[in-house]
């Protein structure tokens, strides 16, 4: 017996439709032409994300939905460090689970230290935590940025 999961995404456009409740402005630099990365100057520093747009972009500020697929997550007690740079363009962030939206996905707030102001990650899992929980998660690569096309021409 076959078993076919869903896509995650239907394409770039589809996944803003669906998540852009959850996008947010950062300044973003591109990087040197013909790379897909972006440089995404969040509150917590910055981060490299897949440019999951289909315009070219030339940089500036931008509303953008951060997302990835966790390849493993656990529940802690309270904040731990934020955001973690791991080998091979892999993620690690620890927050608060915001929302569960229709599983897979739901929604990380990753906060500063003493609650600074951070940003959202909208993350997929097979199987999501609990909402309110602090965990962390760690990412497979690439972190994707979604933006809307009609900012990006």
């Amino acid at each position: 017996m076959t078993v076919r999961t869903r896509p995650l995404e239907e394409g770039p456009e589809y996944f803003w439709e669906r998540f852009s409740a959850y996008a947010q402005s950062f300044p973003v630099s591109p990087e040197p032409v013909g790379s897909p990365l972006i440089e995404v100057v969040t509150p917590l520093g910055p981060l490299y994300a897949f440019d999951r747009g289909l315009a070219p972009f030339s940089g500036g500020e931008t509303p953008l939905i951060l997302h990835g697929q966790v390849e493993l997550w656990e529940e802690v007690q309270g904040q731990r460090e934020a955001v973690r740079r791991l080998e091979g363009g892999r993620y690690a962030f620890s927050g608060q689970v915001e929302a569960v939206l229709e599983p897979p996905f739901f929604v990380l707030r990753v906060l500063g230290p003493e609650g600074q102001a951070g940003f959202r990650l909208v993350l997929a899992a097979l199987e999501p935590p609990p909402a309110g929980g602090w965990v962390v998660v760690r990412l497979r690569p690439p972190l994707m940025a979604f933006r809307p096309e009609v900012l990006g021409r």
